[in-house]
């Protein structure tokens, strides 16, 4: 991949705020000042979503992406207050084990589960 002047500050923002979630108009809005397209915006999170750099939740109805770690990893989403926890990928066996009964192979997966967090839940 090719690092260009663009695709090096969407980068550098989220290397900046790496436990962020980010929609391509959340990266558009912080760095309107850098001049950057939507459209190519949209190209830079595709290409680095191709090349494993950051993954990709669908929450409500929208992608929103976050740099690759160390380990994998999804979100819960607490539907009144909406805070977000990061939590630990816990299916990759039940995936290896889907994979092998079907003969298919995963490219990548996205779960997001959605409830009310505990101080929510006590409302």
């Amino acid at each position: 991949m090719r690092l260009t002047k663009h695709r090096k500050e969407i980068l550098n923002l989220f290397e900046k705020d790496n436990d962020n979630l980010w929609s391509a108009e959340s990266i558009y809005q912080e760095l309107k000042d850098k001049n950057i397209d939507l459209s190519t915006i949209y190209r830079t999170l595709d290409v680095f979503f191709k090349d494993g750099l950051v993954s990709k939740s669908m929450i409500d109805n929208t992608a929103h992406y976050y740099l690759n770690g160390k380990e994998h990893h999804h979100y819960m989403i607490c539907t009144s207050c909406h805070r977000k926890f990061k939590i630990k990928c816990q299916f990759e066996g039940i995936i290896q084990n889907v994979q092998n009964q079907n003969n298919f192979r995963a490219t990548h997966h996205d779960i997001t589960i959605y409830g009310h967090c505990a101080k929510c839940d006590k409302v």
